[in-house]
């Protein structure tokens, strides 16, 4: 089953948002082992596009009567959320781990804070309160 899973993940790297491809299986087992070996590609890809990889979905479901594995593109962003506070404003928030390492790496290179404003256009309010204050 890996090859095949190899194969169709490899397809699914190329759909746009919002596109699937249902493979269709024989019974209940092969459905659960195709799904697992293309959860396994999935966790291969995520090391090399993280941000892509978490776009896609691996699903199991039956549809007329047969079974199948369904591999869909969706809309996903990990590095934003959205807070909402105890009066019910909801607010948006984002990370962007790149730039949270670069700003550590320079910090340890002992670079002065020109230089890191400079390098990364400028410093946000929570970035100044956790590592200027």
């Amino acid at each position: 089953m890996s090859i095949i899973a190899e194969v169709w993940f490899e397809q699914a790297k190329a759909l746009a948002m919002d596109e699937a491809i249902f493979l269709r299986v024989a019974n209940k087992s092969e459905q659960v082992e195709l799904a697992n070996s293309l959860e396994k590609e999935r966790e291969i890809f995520s090391s090399v596009d993280p941000v892509h990889a978490s776009q896609i979905f691996i699903n199991k479901t039956l549809k007329n009567m047969k079974q199948y594995v369904v591999i869909e593109r969706k809309y996903r962003s990990p590095y934003t959320a959205f807070f909402k506070s105890s009066s019910g404003v909801m607010s948006k928030l984002t990370i962007n781990p790149e730039r949270q390492r670069q700003l550590i790496l320079m910090l340890k290179d002992k670079k002065s804070r020109e230089e890191i404003e400079d390098a990364l256009n400028g410093l946000t309010d929570d970035e100044i309160a956790e590592f200027f204050s």
